[in-house]
């Protein structure tokens, strides 16, 4: 997988947001404004994360990986998102358990083929103690990015 796929201007850190529907509008809004996508994608977004949940419970922290449908994105990414206070997003796979997510990796995949590696790429790199404290120490979008690049899988 190509780390230019990370967008650094798309790394949002510390974002208010009331919940998933807000963030989902914010980052929408942003992803639009950049031309990343398509007017559709808000709608789409919050549309498959009711049907079809993100929320990972893994150690240290849970993270949430929303993703839609190819025909709403424009160009590929990932925009990494700290949020400043943690809101609730359902489990994958389970949309009756609910988790506290800080860390959101809201993806915008061309190519349905990758979306299984790039998920499982996702999962095992933040899984990694080590990264998540360099994500949660960050103060500035190259630090978190310099945290980013080093993920496993991610060349250049």
């Amino acid at each position: 997988m190509k780390s230019d796929t990370i967008i650094s201007e798309l790394v949002v850190l510390d974002l208010e947001a009331e919940d998933s529907e807000d963030f989902f509008r914010k980052m929408s809004d942003k992803l639009v404004e950049k031309g990343y996508v398509k007017e559709s994608f808000y709608e789409a977004i919050c549309k498959r994360e009711a049907e079809f949940p993100t929320a990972l419970p893994i150690e240290p922290e849970s993270v949430a990986i929303p993703h839609t449908d190819p025909k709403h994105i424009n160009q590929a990414f990932i925009a990494p998102v700290r949020l400043k206070k943690s809101i609730k997003f359902c489990e994958m796979g389970a949309n009756d358990i609910v988790h506290d997510v800080r860390f959101v990796f809201m993806l915008g995949i061309k190519n349905p083929e990758e979306q299984i590696e790039l998920l499982q790429l996702l999962v095992d790199n933040l899984q990694d103690e080590e990264l998540m404290r360099k994500l949660n120490e960050a103060n500035t979008v190259d630090e978190y990015m310099a945290a980013l690049i080093t993920m496993k899988g991610f060349e250049a």
